[in-house]
C-alpha cells in the first residue's frame, strides 16, 4: 500500500528533476579550498583512519586526535596515533607523548586488510566536565580518561569495556557510537564489529559499564562498520541505526524500557547496498532529518549506489539519491552534511577510494537551496579544488581558527592527510554548543532550530562521523543576516527551551535549564519507579521526595536497635559540592527543600541506609529563574 506521506515529495523530486532541464541555473558561488597540511603542522601523519575533536585541554580550541590504521611500530613513525593540541593560530602541536596518549601497547595481533585501529570517539561519560577518549582497534579497546591536567590515562579494562582476565580477541571492532539510551544522564556505549558480534554498554554512572548486549538483542554479527543515534520515531528516546556491510541496514527503535524493536522495514532503510558511511541532516529544508548512506562495493558488474532518504514523519522513507545525482561517488566511505558556504542550507561531501579503484576524487556537492529556492546538489568538486584523489577513508568537519568557517579534515591511505581550510566568506555564521544539566554534558541526542528572517534550520546533534565522534558546537550558515531570532532546543527526552536571538557570527553556549520552557514530557523525563523519587523534575523554588524504609515497630536485623534513624541523605550539584543533607527515621517521610536560591543545573540525590550507601544516585534538574 503506497504510503501517502511520501505522494508530495516523490512529486516534488520528479518536478525539481525537470525544472533541470527547463530552467537556466546560475553557476554555485565560487569556493575554493586550500590544502595547509603542512602550514598546520600535521604532515607527520599519514596512513591515517579514524579522526575526531574536542577541547580536551578547555582552552577554547578544537584539538585533534587521530588513527593510524596499522598496529604500532616503533620503527615506522607513519603507524604512530597523534594528538594534536590547536594553538589557536591555525597550527598545531604533537603532545601525543606528554599527554600519555599513545597506543603502543596492544597485543601483536596480524595485520588485517583493512587496518587495525579504527574509531576516535570523544565524549565525558564520566560527566567530569573534560572530553574523555574511546579508541577501538583488532584487539582490546582503549579508553583515555582525561585527568584534566593535559593527560590521559587508559581505564578501559577497569572500566569493564575488556576481560579482566588479559584475554584477548580478534575481533576488527570498527565503531563507536556513545549516546544516553535510557536518558539517566550518562552516555552509553555502542561498539560494531566488521568480523564479531557488535556489544552495548550501559554506563553504570560510577566509571564503569555493564555488557547488555544479549540482553537487549544488540549483539549483531553484520559486519557494522559505524552506527548513529537519533529520535527517529520523535518520542523523545534516542534510536540507533546500523551501517552494515554484506547486509541490509538496521533500524533499532527504543522501547524506553531498556529494551530495542527491530524497525527497519516500517522505515524503510534497510538500503540494498554494502555500506560504509552515514550523514544525518535536513539538507531539503523541511524538517525533518535526510540521510544519505555511502555504499561502496561492486557486485556483479554493478556499482552498490548510495542512498539519500528523504525525512518524514513515519515510514518507509524513500530513496532520491539519483534524482539528486549524488547516487554514485565511486568507493565511498566517509561523509558529512555542513553549510560549506555559510548560506543557509546543508552541502554534501564524501571521500573515496580503494585498492582496486585508485585516482578517483574526493565529492563535494553544494546544495543551490538557498540560491534558486529549490533543493538541488550540483557537483563542485572540482572546482573547489576539494577534489583529492588519495585513497581517503575519514572525514572531519570542523573549525581550525575558530573563525565561523567550517574546515575538512581527510585521512588518506597511504598519503599525508588533506586540511582543506575554508576560504572565507562574507556570509555570517553562528555556532551553538550545548550542556546538558538532567541530559548527557554534551547535548548528544539534542534537535536544535534556529530561527531567522529567512526561515528556519535545524541540526541533530550527535557528533558521529565514519570512525569518529566529536565534541563541537552546531555551525549554522546565516548568508547575510546580522542577527538571529531564537534558538530552540529539544533535549533528549522530550524537554523543549527556548532561547531569544542575537547577533551574527557568533558562540553561543546554551545550558538546560536556562531558557525558557516550552514543553516538557514528564512522562518521558521521569526516572525510573523508586522508593526515592524527586519530584517535580525539572524543578524551580522546591524539591521533594519521599524516603520510605521497614517499620518503627519492626526494624530489620541489619539496624541496629541502638539507631533512631534510617536513612541519611544528601544533595550535590554536577561539581560535587554538597548542597544539602539530613536524616530520616523509620517509616515513610518526605523531605522538602528550598531550591529558590540554586544556580540552574544538575543535581544527584544519594541515600544510605544504615550507613550503607546506595549505589544509585537520583538526578533531577533545577531550573532556576
Amino acid at each position: 500500500m503506497t504510503n501517502q506521506n511520501h505522494i508530495v515529495p516523490a512529486i516534488l523530486t520528479a518536478a525539481c528533476c525537470l525544472m533541470s532541464w527547463l530552467v537556466v541555473v546560475p553557476d554555485a558561488a565560487g569556493q575554493v579550498f586550500e590544502n595547509r597540511t603542512y602550514d598546520a603542522g600535521l604532515d607527520a601523519m599519514w596512513q591515517g583512519h579514524g579522526v575526531g575533536t574536542a577541547d580536551y585541554d578547555g582552552d577554547g580550541d578544537q584539538d585533534l586526535y587521530i588513527a593510524a590504521r596499522w598496529k604500532h611500530d616503533p620503527f615506522n613513525p607513519r603507524s604512530w596515533n597523534r594528538l594534536f593540541r590547536n594553538n589557536g593560530d591555525g597550527t598545531f602541536e604533537d603532545v601525543t607523548a606528554s599527554a600519555g596518549a599513545q597506543v603502543d601497547f596492544l597485543p601483536d595481533l596480524p595485520a588485517k586488510v583493512f587496518g587495525n585501529k579504527f574509531s576516535v570517539a570523544w565524549a565525558d561519560y564520566d560527566r567530569d566536565g573534560d572530553p574523555d577518549l574511546l579508541l577501538t582497534h583488532v584487539g582490546p579497546e582503549v579508553l583515555f580518561r582525561n585527568n584534566g591536567d593535559g593527560t590521559f590515562t587508559d581505564v578501559a579494562t577497569d572500566a569493564g569495556l575488556n576481560p579482566a582476565d588479559g584475554t584477548t580477541d580478534d575481533f576488527e571492532t570498527a565503531g563507536a557510537t556513545w549516546f544516553d539510551f535510557d536518558l539517566d544522564g550518562y552516555l552509553d556505549l555502542y561498539l560494531s564489529s566488521w568480523n564479531g558480534p557488535n556489544r552495548f554498554y550501559r554506563n553504570n554512572g560510577d566509571g564503569t559499564f555493564e555488557d547488555i548486549s544479549e540482553s537487549t538483542g544488540m549483539d549483531l554479527e553484520d559486519r557494522t562498520w559505524m552506527s548513529m543515534s537519533w529520535d527517529v520515531n520523535r518520542d523523545g528516546w534516542p534510536d540507533l541505526y546500523l551501517a552494515n556491510d554484506f547486509g541490509p541496514n538496521t533500524l533499532f527503535i527504543n522501547l524506553k524500557n531498556g529494551q530495542f524493536a527491530d524497525r527497519t522495514s516500517e522505515w524503510g532503510l534497510g538500503d540494498p547496498g554494502e555500506s560504509m558511511g552515514l550523514a544525518l541532516g535536513d539538507a531539503s529544508g523541511d524538517g525533518f532529518p535526510d540521510l544519505y548512506v555511502t555504499n561502496n562495493a561492486v557486485r556483479g558488474g554493478d556499482m552498490l549506489l548510495n542512498t539519500f532518504f528523504l525525512g518524514a514523519a513515519v515510514g518507509p522513507l524513500i530513496d532520491t539519491a539519483q534524482a539528486e545525482g549524488i547516487a554514485n561517488t565511486d568507493w565511498a566511505w566517509g561523509t558529512e552534511m555542513f553549510d560549506g558556504d555559510l548560506d543557509g542550507d546543508l552541502d554534501l561531501f564524501v571521500v573515496n577510494g580503494a585498492l582496486i579503484e585508485r585516482g578517483t576524487p574526493n565529492r563535494y556537492f553544494k546544495n543551490r537551496k538557498a540560491d534558486i529556492g529549490v533543493f538541488r546538489f550540483e557537483d563542485a568538486s572540482a572546482s573547489s579544488q576539494a577534489d583529492g584523489r588519495a585513497e581517503s577513508h575519514g572525514l572531519l568537519v570542523f573549525d581550525v581558527e575558530n573563525d565561523g568557517d567550517p574546515d575538512l579534515l581527510i585521512t588518506n591511505w597511504d598519503e599525508p592527510l588533506y586540511l582543506l581550510t575554508h576560504p572565507g566568506t562574507t556570509n555570517t555564521w553562528l555556532k551553538v554548543g550545548l550542556q546538558g544539566s538532567s541530559a548527557n554534558l554534551e547535548g548528544f541526542g539534542s534537535e536544535i532550530t534556529l530561527f531567522t528572517a529567512k526561515g528556519e534550520q535545524k541540526r541533530f546533534h550527535n557528533g558521529v562521523d565514519f570512525l569518529g565522534q566529536n565534541i563541537q558546537p552546531a555551525m549554522f550558515g546565516l548568508g547575510s543576516l546580522t542577527s538571529y531570532d531564537a534558538i530552540e532546543v529539544i533535549w533528549p527526552g522530550g524537554m523543549t527551551e527556548r532561547w531569544e536571538g542575537g547577533p551574527a557570527s557568533t558562540l553561543r553556549t546554551l545550558v538546560q535549564g536556562t531558557g525558557t520552557l516550552i514543553a516538557t514530557n514528564t512522562e518521558e523525563l521521569s526516572l525510573p519507579e523508586s522508593s526515592t523519587a524527586v519530584y517535580p523534575n525539572p524543578a524551580r523554588d522546591h524539591v521533594s521526595f519521599i524516603l520510605e524504609s521497614v517499620p518503627a515497630d519492626s526494624p530489620s536485623e541489619w539496624i541496629p536497635a541502638s539507631t533512631d534513624w534510617a536513612q541519611t541523605w544528601t544533595v550535590y550539584d554536577a561539581l560535587g559540592r554538597r548542597m544539602a543533607s539530613g536524616q530520616a527515621g523509620f517509616g515513610r517521610q518526605e523531605i522538602r527543600l528550598d531550591t529558590s536560591s540554586w544556580a540552574a543545573g544538575l543535581y544527584l540525590l544519594k541515600v544510605s541506609v544504615a550507613g550503607s550507601w546506595s549505589d544509585e544516585s537520583r538526578p533531577f534538574v533545577v531550573l532556576g529563574y
